[in-house]
């Protein structure tokens, strides 16, 4: 309640007759299968198994670019949550933390919660077994700011519809449930509005609602964009609700053409070092990020396997793999021909290192090829258009795979292309 997040639980399904995925030692492999269960915004699998490693959390909406990389692999700890429902209830709250871009409450970021007079750390503190937070810190609420600035939370905007919620209705809750008309929290619920959570006479909506005024609904902007690759939407004088976020379609040029719209964020390598590090902070050079994204550990790679495995970049991804960086001029000079990258500890329980986020550009948009000049049999060297490049899943591949130019082709030279199939935007 103190961040204004409400949790809301769509479905809880029990395992009554045996596990429905193979259950191993290792917490990311069925972590992994698990997340194939179904696409949903965020699940939790909350089981009796013992596993020995981090405690692993995966992501609400894209993965924040402001997460560092996780820290050298530390000691096996078995992690066993079944003797308090205290413990278990704050672990998911860290876990939603992680989800929504907060980091941990490391000593150097001065957090405070209140809670530590009481022996307890704050919810985002590192794990450490003992005595469990119960509050979030001045440091989460900055994180969930932040990360909602960046346009990290698109997919918060998708309500779910009252009939999709578990439980029985309860007016006070701040959910709209089967037979309510509206639910503003049990501060109103004990006042004018009685136990009802119904509109008051002549009401359309109700105070809280996005799209609601003077208890009528308006069509005012609802929500503005976050970056070139967002669009504004507004309310539509029906709904009191503010529609779900839209943007622009997938490959979209940003970023003056050195990047390209992907779920509504134009990521560079220069933005993404400079979130990570600061003011000042750059790539590697091209050559330098190919030598570490070869190594295949810890330090440079194109993602990890279930089993834990670094995969290797192959030369032409090298661009789309670990996010290779160095400090400004402000932090000394590198020597010449050194070739090292910005290694940072990170929070040991977020598996996802700071990888090249999608939309990146990582080809010229170029290819060479040879032809033989008639008659002379000489070979002649020739640049042949190819479609721009971009980095998915950890791969540098054509924007073509996107349909981006048939998407676009659909506006007639009027407007852009909006994502998800949802027309034309006419800046």
């Amino acid at each position: 309640r103190p961040l204004g997040v409400r949790v809301a639980l769509l479905a809880v399904e029990v395992w009554s007759e045996g596990d429905k995925i193979p259950v191993g030692s290792s917490a990311r492999a069925v972590l992994e299968r698990f997340l194939r269960c179904g696409d949903v915004d965020s699940s939790l699998y909350v089981f009796p198994h013992t596993f020995r490693g981090r405690q692993h959390g995966q992501y609400l909406c894209p993965p924040n670019p402001l997460l560092p990389p996780p820290a050298l692999p530390e000691p096996p700890v078995p992690q066993d949550h079944s003797i308090s429902v205290l413990v278990i209830a704050s672990t998911v709250a860290h876990q939603l933390g992680h989800n929504l871009g907060m980091r941990h409450d490391s000593t150097g970021r001065l957090c405070d919660c209140g809670d530590l007079q009481h022996d307890r750390g704050c919810i985002m503190a590192p794990p450490t077994g003992l005595t469990p937070g119960l509050s979030f810190s001045n440091c989460s609420r900055q994180d969930l700011e932040h990360s909602l600035q960046q346009g990290q939370g698109w997919c918060l905007s998708n309500i779910p519809e009252p009939q999709l919620l578990t439980g029985s209705p309860t007016c006070g809750n701040h959910f709209v449930e089967l037979g309510e008309e509206c639910d503003c929290g049990l501060s109103v619920v004990r006042g004018a509005l009685g136990n009802s959570c119904q509109l008051m006479p002549g009401a359309v909506c109700a105070t809280g609602d996005t799209c609601c005024q003077d208890c009528q609904v308006s069509g005012h902007m609802c929500r503005e964009p976050l970056g070139e690759c967002d669009l504004p939407e507004f309310c539509d004088g029906v709904s009191p609700r503010c529609p779900p976020d839209t943007f622009l379609q997938d490959g979209q040029p940003c970023a003056g053409g050195r990047a390209r719209c992907y779920s509504g964020a134009c990521a560079t390598y220069e933005g993404q070092c400079q979130q990570l590090l600061g003011p000042g902070a750059s790539p590697v050079s091209s050559s330098c990020m190919a030598a570490l994204n070869t190594r295949g550990d810890e330090r440079g790679h194109c993602g990890q396997l279930p089993n834990g495995s670094y995969v290797t970049c192959t030369q032409q991804d090298t661009s789309c793999g670990m996010l290779q960086c160095q400090r400004g001029s402000t932090h000394g000079e590198r020597p010449e021909g050194s070739c090292q990258g910005t290694h940072l500890p990170g929070d040991e329980d977020v598996t996802d290192a700071a990888m090249v986020l999608p939309g990146t550009a990582c080809g010229p948009g170029k290819v060479s090829s040879e032809a033989r000049e008639e008659g002379t049999g000489r070979g002649l060297l020739v640049l042949t258009p190819h479609p721009p490049q971009m980095c998915l899943q950890h791969q540098c591949q054509d924007i073509s795979m996107l349909d981006y130019q048939q998407c676009q082709s659909k506006c007639h030279g009027h407007g852009v292309s909006v994502g998800l199939g949802s027309g034309c935007w006419q800046r």
